[in-house]
Formats: structure tokens, sequence, C-alpha cells
């Protein structure tokens, strides 16, 4: 297969809230741009895209899906992601490889708290942003006051680019206003894929809504305000290079209307991203880091020119673990040219990477590509170690792109299992899926030894247990929630002795230090000052009172939670010529720091999430009362229409069953999303209940 020159690639990802009818969009597009021979559907399980057992049986996407198609000369990867808030994380990074988003959302169901959430990163990131309202032919659709709603909600310069002729059940087509093309249903043919000319009784309304557009976009800058009001219009030539122009810049943000399931004007939205989305070439520079190369050596800021004139760059924001095919990983030339075969460097962990076989891919069918030039999309075969978010580079010219930042793992759940070997077959497992999906995290809990899983929300822990019993055999189910909860000081102390001292016969341990300790604001992380003076300690043990202190933060002072935001000054100590050594001095700095815990007035931290919640009005006393019974604080509310919108901060551990709730309330039409915001000291009640529960003891190092 030929390589694609970058002026003539597109890179979208389609986002929005969960059923919003991305997935179906996307293979509406596939289908008419004739790269799949039938129109695939999430309903009957013909998707290609949505193709996992977990994702056919709940109806959604649960993983980014790349694929590509070629209309009018142009290549366009298309990148599905999901819109259920357990799997933003496939979402976020895939934002970090595409010039442009195409924001979905249902002309039944309106704005939800996700669309709000994906369309402030996409704006955040200076992408250029497309709406597509989806659904128009759904009993019900509202396709114009969604339009409203959306401008209402998001604050977007909206540019209505078509006219939905009908809505609901009696939806025909569309007429593009820029265009002035019409693709129009017929009762023999109500899938009109080709273009005809406008219906001579919407002339007017194609006049009306041109007149619309063209004054959005002569409002985009002082030539074209001032050519529109000298002469009443733009050319043709003026409209296409104003929205451009507008559209790269953020100033507009064109509409379009469709529906995945009849793909009539799903051309005109082709035309519209091709013509109006920048290619990569309009992305100058891309912003990393320069790995240090030695120990204590931080990164230095670098930027790297996005043309294939530049050494090789390559960004992986999607990886997938087949049984049978092995590991496929879908990333971004951020520069440079990529070739089969070639060794680079993983400048994120420092290890030789080497590419395989590069592919284009729809589906399962996958083309192999001779290279792939500076802003091309492809997949990556049978990557040894490299993980979603993580760069490629040039071994001679290391680069590390900056990824955006991943939304944190909320919801921790314990893992059960039974049986002979179970145990190492589910970690194994889950670790594996740690591979594919960088939203989740495993780890071991330190006093129990339990199993302990990590992601987004409750679904992406219930889908990954449901993977575990797919990939292994074992039925793995979830116990238990766990809060990560952090623990804290409250008072400054100073003068504190910690002193380690043991003699078995031969060289014994000796050690001591003095330090005072204070809090540092919230979000301070953790400061250790070195102001020892005349040698009292030597300068090769100053670090291993550090790491004492830090190893014993680690494991906590109240309830086994790590300690955070707070300065520890070191500025005494003694030491023996011959006891003295790394291990003394660390054990010294751990009885140090537990001896200052204990003084400091230690409280524990939980986690608080600004939930938003989007009800029906007439729900709003339950929402709001029920959110104050979980120890919440209202933020605010905001009514539009016969929805009301409840921004609140409520703690995690109030919310974690949240959905159920929500459900009843609202009669099912209630939705919400949460992000973790920030830590805040716990009542005394709820301390003492998660100290009592957790069992913690504070251990005591042998003298």
């Amino acid at each position: 297969m030929t390589t694609t020159a970058p002026s003539d690639i597109r890179n979208v990802a389609l986002i929005g809230h969960k059923g919003a009818g991305k997935t179906s969009l996307a293979e509406a597009m596939l289908f008419v741009a004739k790269a799949t021979p039938k129109l695939g559907k999430v309903d009957d399980k013909s998707s290609i895209l949505d193709d996992s057992a977990e994702e056919k049986d709940h109806a959604c996407s649960l993983e980014a899906s790349v694929a590509y198609l070629n209309w009018n000369g142009k290549k366009v990867n298309v990148v599905d992601t999901p819109g259920e808030g357990s799997f933003l994380a496939e979402t976020r990074l895939a934002l970090g490889a595409v010039d442009a988003a195409v924001l979905v959302v249902s002309g039944k169901d309106g704005v939800q708290p996700i669309t709000e959430r994906v369309f402030g990163w996409a704006r955040a990131q200076g992408l250029p942003v497309i709406v597509v309202v989806t659904k128009v032919d759904a009993e019900n659709a509202r396709p114009d006051d969604v339009v409203a709603e959306i401008k209402a909600r998001l604050k977007a310069p909206l540019a209505v680019m078509e006219h939905h002729v009908g809505e609901g059940l009696d939806y025909q087509g569309i007429i593009t206003l820029r265009t002035k093309k019409a693709w129009i249903g017929k009762p023999e043919a109500p899938n009109a894929i080709a273009a005809s000319a406008v219906p001579a009784d919407l002339a007017s309304v194609l006049d009306t809504g041109r007149g619309r557009l063209v004054d959005d976009v002569a409002g985009t800058t002082d030539e074209l305000t001032e050519k529109y009001l000298t002469e009443g219009d733009l050319t043709q030539e003026e409209l296409d290079q104003g929205l451009r122009d507008a559209v790269r810049e953020g100033k507009v943000v064109p509409v379009y209307f469709a529906s995945g399931t009849r793909p009539s004007g799903i051309a005109a939205l082709l035309d519209g991203i091709v013509e109006l989305i920048p290619p990569p070439t309009a992305h100058p520079t891309w912003k990393g880091t320069v790995p240090g190369g030695k120990v204590g050596v931080a990164p230095a800021a670098a930027e790297r020119p996005s043309s294939t004139d530049a050494p090789t760059a390559v960004f992986v924001f999607k990886t997938s673990i087949d049984p049978h095919a092995g590991r496929t990983s879908f990333a971004r030339v951020l520069s440079g040219t990529l070739k089969p075969d070639s060794s680079l460097l993983n400048a994120s962990t420092g290890n030789a990477e080497r590419v395989g076989k590069i592919f284009n891919i729809v589906g399962k069918d996958a083309k192999a590509v001779e290279e792939a030039k500076a802003g091309d999309i492809v997949a990556l075969a049978k990557l040894k170690s490299t993980l979603s978010g993580q760069t490629l580079s040039d071994e001679k010219h290391a680069f590390q792109f900056t990824a955006p930042e991943l939304p944190p793992a909320l919801f921790s759940r314990g893992v059960k299992f039974e049986g002979k070997g179970a145990e190492d077959k589910v970690s194994t497992a889950l670790y594996k899926l740690t591979e594919e999906d960088p939203g989740l995290t495993v780890s071991i809990e330190e006093t129990t030894r339990e199993l302990v899983v990590s992601g987004l929300g409750s679904l992406h822990l219930e889908i990954t247990v449901e993977r575990i019993r797919r990939r292994v055999g074992i039925d793995a189910r979830l116990g238990a929630p766990h809060i990560a909860y952090k623990e804290t000081i409250t008072k400054r102390v100073a003068g504190v002795e910690g002193k380690h001292k043991k003699q078995t016969g031969g060289h014994g341990q000796f050690g001591v230090c003095y330090i005072d300790m204070e809090p540092m604001p919230r979000g301070g992380g953790f400061v250790f000052e070195d102001a020892v003076v005349g040698g009292a300690i030597p300068r090769q043990f100053i670090p291993s009172v550090e790491k004492g202190v830090v190893k014993s933060m680690a494991k906590g002072f109240l309830a086994g939670f790590p300690l955070v935001d707070l300065k520890v000054r070191l500025y005494d100590g003694k030491y023996h010529d011959v006891d003295s050594s790394d291990a003394a001095f660390q054990m010294a700095g751990s009885k140090a720091f537990k001896a200052a815990a204990a003084q400091a007035g230690a409280v524990l931290l939980e986690p608080v999430v600004k939930l938003q919640v989007v009800a029906p009005s007439v729900a709003t006393g339950d929402v709001i009362g029920d959110i104050n019974s979980r120890r919440g604080r209202i933020l605010g509310t905001d009514t539009i229409e016969d929805q009301t919108i409840v921004n609140a901060y409520v703690p995690l551990s109030e919310v974690l069953e949240y959905e159920s709730k929500l459900k009843s309330m609202t009669q099912g039409k209630g939705t919400f999303s949460m992000s973790v915001d920030h830590l805040a000291i716990c009542p005394p009640m709820v301390q003492d209940k998660v100290i009592k529960d957790s069992g913690f003891k504070v251990t005591e190092e042998e003298d």
C-alpha cells in the first residue's frame, strides 16, 4: 500500500457521551466511503469497531477503535472513542493523537455531563471541533433544541452547516448551506448517498440558513466583517477560506446533522472533514522533553518539528492484545518517517524497541504499508514493551511527547477467586490488561496481601473481571471497595530525635538524626530540606535519612495510607566512624519521622469528587437532598428547559453506588459524571471508623 503525504491526511477523534451514536456514525462514514462493504450496526452486533465480546454484551464502546477511509483524495484516520465515564482514559490519549475532534451529541438526549467534559479536553488542547447531532431520525428527536442546548451549555461559537429535512420518523435527509447540495431520500431509496440539487420548495430555507452561516463566518475577522457590511454577502471562496481559518482557530464550531443507521448526508460530513479540518502540516511543533539520561538529571523541555525531515518520533496512544494475533499498537507519527524493521528508543523507559510491520487497519482487515510519514496514524505489530502513552523516537535524537494527563483511578476493589493456581493466573491476566487499558492499575494491599484493581468507575472494574473470566476461565469477582485515603499532619513539631543503635558483636549499627516537621499546603507534596552543617552527619548518609522518612511516609501512621503534603527539615545528627551506615541512618530517619508524626496532629484525608448531575427539574429537590445526606456541598444549580444541572463536591466514599440511587430518584432519566477534585480532612467520626476498620498498627523497629 502506498504512503500518504502529510498534506493529504486528516486525523479526527469521535468524542461524546455514551449512547450518542459515535460508533454508528463511524460505521456510516466507513460504509459511505466504501471502506467497508456493508453498514455495520451496534444493535445487531455487526459493528466492526465494537467487536469485543464485552462491547457486544454491553452495546457500547469500552475502548478506542481505529480505522481509516479515503475521501476525495484524502486519507481520513478515524478514532472512535468510548463515551462511558469508566473508559475515558482511552479517549484522553486519543485526543493527543489527532488534529481535530468530532463531538457527537444525541439528537434525543442532548448535552450530557460527559459531553461537557470531553469537549473541555478538546478545547483545552486547542483542537478544532466539529459537532455532529446524531439520531435525527429517531422517534422524539429534537435536533434544533439540542443545537440550542449545545450553544448554551458549552458556550460554543456554533455555525450550523446544514438544514435537516424533517426530524424523527419524518426525517428525509439534509441540504448543505455551504455547498448548496441536497441528500434527500425517496420512498424507494430512503438512504440517499448521492447528492442532488436542492428542491425548489426548499430554496427559501436554503437562503435563510446560508445567510445565517455567512453572518457567523463574517464576524470572525475584521476583513470579512467589512466585506460583508459593504456588499451584504461573501463569495464562495471567501466563505470556504473563512470557515477553514475560523475552524482552525477555534472561532467557529460547525454543526452537522446525521443518522448512523440512515447514511443520507454522511457524504456532506466527510466533505466538511476533509475541507475544513487542518492537515497535520498545520501543526508546526510538538511539545515534550528530552530525557535526562542520568540519574537525578531532570528531563529538559523540548519541541519537535512535525516535519518529515525531523528525526522520527512516534506517540503510541492505543494498545490491543489479541490471544491469537498478539499485541497491536496504534500510533501517531509525530515527526520523521517510520519504516518497518527499524530500531527506536522508548524515550519513556529508556528501553530499545524494534518496530516490525506497519499497517493500516479497518476492522480485521490489515494492509501493510512501506512507510508512515509524519502526521499519519498507523498500527504497529508486536512491540515488546511499549505501552499506551509512551513515545518511541530516534535513538540519537531522543524525544518524549507530553501526552495528555490521564484521569486518576478513583475506584478500587479487591479481587476474589478460588482454586489451585488461581492467584497466579488472575494476577498475570490483570497485569496484562493494564498493558491494554491505560486507566487500569493493579496493586497488592500491603497488610492483607489482597490483589486490588483500580479504575475509573464501577463498570470499569466489572468489565475487568468479565475479561478475566473469559481469558483464564476463573470465576473472579469483586470484593469490598477500597478508597484511596491519604494521611497528613496539621501541626509543626521541632527537635525530634531519631536514634538507631544496635550492637550484636563485631560492627554495630549507629545513626542519630534530628528533624523538624511541618505541614505543607494541600497539594504541596513532600519537601526534604538538608540543613546539616559542620559534618554532624556525613554527606553520604543525608539521602539515607530521607529514604527512611519516605519509606515510613509510604506505610502510613494512622491507617496505613501514605502521608502527603509535609516538609521535613534535617538539621543535626550524630554518627560513628565504624558503626554508621546507610541502613542505620535509614532506620534513624524512619524513627524520627514516626516520633514526629505522633506529635504533629496526624489526620486522614479523603478524596473529594466534583459531581455533576443532570436530572429532570421535578427531581431537583430529591437530588439536592440526597447529595446533602452524603456530606456533599452544593456548588450551584442551573436550569435549561426542563432539566436541572447540579454541581457539588462530595466525598468519593459516599458516591460509590450513586448510579443506582440516581436512577431510582429520576426514573432512570438522570445522568452524572464525576472527577477527583481535591483531598479534604475527614470528619472525626469517619476517621475513627476508617482507622478501626483498617486494623493498622505502627510497626516498631528493633533497637
